[in-house]
């Protein structure tokens, strides 16, 4: 799946994507209630990240946040609540938008692929597929939840 393809299906949804500077260590932003997701520029010079930051909030999009999600991210909400239940909350909300997002980019690949590859490395299987070594992490991590789920 290429970045290009995943601007045409953002275009189908009538989601709107502007390149924008964020905040330092945010790449990307999705208001799922404005159908807006905001990248920031330094992607465009970072194709492979693109790629998955934007198949990641276009999930965000998808699957909407729940209550408090917004709230969590913002600025000391950490240091003056007691946020175990939102943390858990926006844990579920970024685990779904990833999994849609590994599970397009990455959807044929499985365990038995994975493992084909003869890599020794995450950054090598990342490599391989054309992905960030943390999207790598999260789908294998994505199979072996699924794999617990039946009891295998």
């Amino acid at each position: 799946m290429s970045t290009d393809i995943l601007f045409v299906w953002a275009k189908a949804l009538d989601i709107k994507i502007v390149f924008t500077e964020l905040c330092s260590g945010l790449l990307g932003m999705a208001d799922a209630s404005k159908k807006l997701i905001m990248l920031d520029n330094s992607l465009k010079d970072k194709p492979r990240e693109l790629k998955c930051v934007l198949a990641e909030e276009i999930g965000h999009i998808l699957f909407p946040p729940r209550p408090g999600h917004i709230r969590y991210h913002s600025k000391s909400f950490l240091q003056r609540e007691d946020c175990s239940m939102v943390k858990h909350i926006v844990a579920q909300d970024e685990t779904k938008a990833l999994d849609w997002a590994t599970c397009v980019l990455l959807g044929n690949v499985d365990i038995c692929r994975i493992k084909s590859i003869g890599a020794i490395s995450l950054n090598e299987l990342a490599d391989h597929f054309d992905v960030e070594p943390w999207f790598m992490e999260h789908r294998i991590g994505y199979l072996r939840r699924k794999d617990v789920m039946p009891g295998r």
